[in-house]
């Protein structure tokens, strides 16, 4: 999965009793039941709204029993019983904690192979998880999206990704419409309108990437692959899928190429979702995507092209890193994300190096989450859905940042034999992280098992302290006013100092609290953080960075990136104070390259926590101060040779400028922007064109709501709606109120409800009257909202730095967040971070504000 998607952890051994049921992990299914091959048969009509189906499982009772366990969430269970021959045993079905069904028989159950016959019908939801209704331009159509636990709301099964076996999928439907699934159709026979598709039977996976689409959906051909392959639009927008056609044989081949093995399936074909919560999910031969992702023009702007085709890479490199060697249980989602993040940015480099992936910290994604006193590690225990997706983001970021380490220590091709053999060994199985780090350990040459326990069996990162003695300490990295458990890592530290005129290099492993370097005593200077790949942060005296900024041209991009954004961390822990972070800053403003650029438009970023309505006006005066030299070098408009770090930074700087520095240029430049845009959404970048009207949101007399609304309406591009969607933010209160209102509108897809919601509500710095919409519209919003969207709710609307807003929050979700999963959890996390925000916040301010009068009047 993308952008997002999964996480999770270990399981307990089963004792179950001959007769009992009761023995058993209360959230995993028996181990003494085993699958090994299922039918299942679906009626889908898109114009219904509901659906029924049958399932046939072919069981291994292993023990006798009168009970047999599966899972099944929402479905009405018409039939279900047992077959062996001529015999026949009922089954009487109770549900569970965890969606579990247990199937009990009024007779002992012996050990033998059966057959599970299960009959049911269901309902179409609409919040894009399950088996779904999306509907687009008057059509409906149905769609899945199984990963996590959601393949059980379309069909009873032994939904863990433990259980990976053979699928066989027959789906009858309305003749009208395409019917995909995971394999090529062995058999379709049409009847009184209606069809039946029989689909070749799968290779062993499990039931999350199971997948299927049933509407009337048009196609366009990938070319060069070496299996069948398309990719599938709703009606009419098949053209728009060229871009994504065209490059999806080569991102393949990079990753035949690294693994050293051919795609593992007999077809690839894509789908563009109208309504999906994701970016994309990985199923097996049915990889479905954001339709903003794949609908695009034959030619995006370069900055444009970056994410599609990184997702392409990422959901492909998937193919070997999830769908071919599959993690055992939930608690190893990490690895499939990180992994496949990994690869992906592997072929970016390799093939699309004009992108510039090699500049990009990964682990700056990570490190905010990573250092909350409410983290859980990575690596978690995990029993419900709620747990998969708490800390999803880390699983990705955090979790690619330790692999790029890893390989930097390894070596790329010694870490590609690691990977080659792991994949080799495991191939249409199940593994686990030690498996992987077992394999690793053969081409390294230190303790891989030990130090990856201590990253991702932990949470957080180090906070390495260089003395001037020599004398080097870690400890827990945290936010100034917020209290941790001491931890310790063993970090690896590839160091370059200065001493008396020679730059020098040494490489260690810290695996303790403390230890002494001789060599580092009296140095000039140390960076302790080669090509910026560790994941920590680093602290020395105020003499020694001040030499190493007298000395910054000899540290590369990369390195001058980390080296500015961990200045900005040790101020946010407390550890030097607001001067010494703003002479980094100012040492790195004049810096040409425009990756530095953006480093600095993201530490101003940083310090919008401390802006509000008596300062705002000063930010923006000092804002202009720092970048205007780079706006009126670089302009709004796009140049033949510009790269796309260029455009990246353009875009930052307009952004931040045209949000608090509205200068009559700017003002200028954004009405302009914003009237092209509405005339000719082709004709300025989308990142451009977002905030030139968010400007104009912001401070025309005009009313922009109606404006931006109908334009919304009359376009049904996701990017265009996108763009438009992250305008809307205004200061008006009656505006607020409106652009909150049509988040519920049907205009509106539930799997973009909680954006429009965010950016609505984002301008108020007082939120009272979000609460009172909140409150009077909750019922509407959680039904409209995917579950993972609801129960992550706090941390989305609710995560202040306003003392107000934090009791607002209290009082809203009193009384609510017992009543959905995961709810509870997320208001803890929500919570804790507004008042570590509120504390920052109080420390700061008084130090911020003289700073910005000093730096305005100079």
């Amino acid at each position: 999965m993308n952008i997002k998607n999964l996480c999770l952890w270990l399981m307990l051994s089963l004792t179950v009793s001959v007769s009992s049921y009761a023995k058993e992990t209360a959230f995993r299914l028996s181990t003494f039941i085993k699958p090994s091959f299922q039918q299942i048969t679906l009626e889908i009509d898109p114009d219904s709204p509901t659906f029924s189906g049958e399932t046939t499982i072919t069981i291994d009772v292993t023990k006798a029993t009168d009970t047999i366990g599966f899972y099944q969430k929402d479905l009405t269970i018409q039939e279900a019983y047992l077959s062996n021959g001529d015999t026949k045993i009922p089954l009487a079905v109770t549900s569970h904690d965890y969606e579990i069904q247990h199937g009990k028989a009024s007779q002992k159950i012996a050990a033998n192979r059966y057959s599970l016959h299960i009959v049911f019908d269901g309902k179409f939801n609409t919040s894009s998880d399950g088996m779904y209704l999306s509907k687009f331009e008057g059509l409906n159509y149905i769609f899945t999206q199984f990963e996590d636990m959601y393949a059980r709301r379309a069909f009873p099964s032994f939904d863990e990704p433990g259980f990976k076996i053979p699928y066989q999928m027959t789906i009858r439907s309305p003749e009208k419409h395409t019917v995909l699934s995971n394999t090529l159709v062995k058999k379709r026979t049409v009847k009184d309108g209606w069809q039946t598709v029989e689909f070749n039977k799968t290779k062993p996976m499990p039931t999350y990437l199971i997948a299927l689409a049933v509407g009337e959906l048009d196609s366009y051909d990938i070319p060069y692959l070496n299996v069948p392959g398309k990719i599938y639009t709703p009606k009419g927008q098949a053209q728009r899928t060229k871009f994504a056609a065209k490059h999806t044989a080569g991102i393949l081949q990079s990753l035949e190429n690294y693994f050293g093995s051919s795609y593992p399936y007999e077809k690839l074909d894509f789908v563009a979702v109208p309504n999906f919560t994701f970016g994309a999910m990985e199923n097996v031969g049915l990889v479905t995507y954001r339709s903003s992702l794949l609908l695009l023009e034959d030619e995006p702007r370069l900055a444009e092209q970056g994410n599609t085709l990184n997702v392409i890479a990422h959901e492909l490199a998937h193919m070997w890193y999830g769908n071919l060697v599959t993690m055992a249980w939930w608690d190893d989602l990490w690895l499939n994300e990180a992994f496949a993040s990994w690869m992906a940015s592997k072929v970016m480099m390799e093939l699309y190096p004009e992108q510039n992936f090699k500049g990009q910290l990964v682990q700056e994604g990570a490190f905010g989450a990573d250092a909350s006193p409410t983290v859980k590690p990575v690596k978690k225990i995990v029993k419900s859905q709620t747990d998969v997706m708490d800390g999803l983001g880390l699983n990705y970021s955090k979790g690619e940042s330790i692999l790029q380490l890893i390989e930097s220590l390894v070596g790329e091709k010694s870490f590609q034999k690691g990977i080659q053999k792991y994949m080799k060994n495991n191939a249409f199985k199940n593994a686990q992280a030690d498996d992987l780090w077992e394999v690793l350990s053969t081409v390294a040459e230190f303790n891989v098992p030990a130090m990856m326990k201590t990253y991702l069996e932990q949470p957080s990162y180090p906070l390495i302290e260089f003395a001037t003695n020599g004398e080097i300490s870690q400890s827990r990295y945290h936010l100034k006013g917020s209290e941790v458990k001491e931890q310790t890592w063993i970090v690896p530290l590839s160091i370059s100092y200065k001493k008396n005129g020679k730059v020098s290099r040494t490489n260690l492993f810290l695996d303790t609290a403390k230890t002494t370097v001789a060599e580092l005593a009296e140095a000039d200077w140390i960076f302790p953080n080669e090509n910026a790949m560790g994941y920590m942060r680093w602290k020395v005296s105020p003499k020694q960075l001040a030499a190493l900024l007298e000395d910054v041209s000899v540290l590369n991009v990369r390195e001058k990136k980390s080296l500015l954004y961990n200045t900005q961390a040790l101020f946010s822990a407390g550890k030097i104070e607001l001067a010494e972070l703003m002479t980094v800053m100012d040492t790195l403003v004049d810096d040409k390259d425009p990756m530095i650029g953006s480093a600095v438009v993201s530490t101003l970023n940083d310090f919008l926590y401390l802006v509000d309505k008596d300062n705002e006006a000063m930010f923006g005066q000092f804002a202009a101060k720092k970048l205007m030299p780079w706006f009126e070098r670089l302009g709004v408009e796009d140049q033949p040779n510009d790269s796309t770090d260029t455009t990246r930074l353009r875009g930052a700087v307009y952004g931040i400028l045209s949000r608090y520095a509205n200068t009559p240029q700017v003002e200028k430049i954004s009405a302009e922007l914003a009237s092209r845009y509405l005339k000719d959404p082709t004709s300025v970048p989308r990142s451009i064109a977002t905030r030139a009207l968010r400007n104009m949101a912001r401070f025309s007399q005009q009313d922009w709501f109606t404006i931006l609304r109908d334009f919304y309406i009359a376009n049904t591009d996701a990017n265009i709606r996108g763009t438009v969607s992250r305008a809307m933010i205004f200061t008006e209160e009656q505006q607020v109120e409106k652009a909150l209102d049509f988040a519920l509108s049907d205009h509106v897809s539930p799997a973009n409800a909680i954006t429009n919601v965010y950016v609505a509500m984002s301008s108020l710095d007082d939120k009272t009257l979000f609460y009172a919409w909140l409150d009077k519209n909750f019922d509407e919003l959680s039904k409209k909202m995917p579950a993972f969207h609801i129960a992550r709710m706090p941390e989305y609307f609710s995560t202040s730095c306003h003392a107000g807003n934090i009791k607002l929050a209290e009082k809203f979700y009193q009384d609510k967040k017992a009543n959905f999963e995961g709810m509870a959890r997320s208001y803890d996390i929500a919570n804790y971070s507004a008042k570590l925000c509120l504390s920052l916040k109080e420390a700061n301010q008084a130090n911020f504000n003289r700073y910005l009068q000093q730096a305005t009047q100079n």
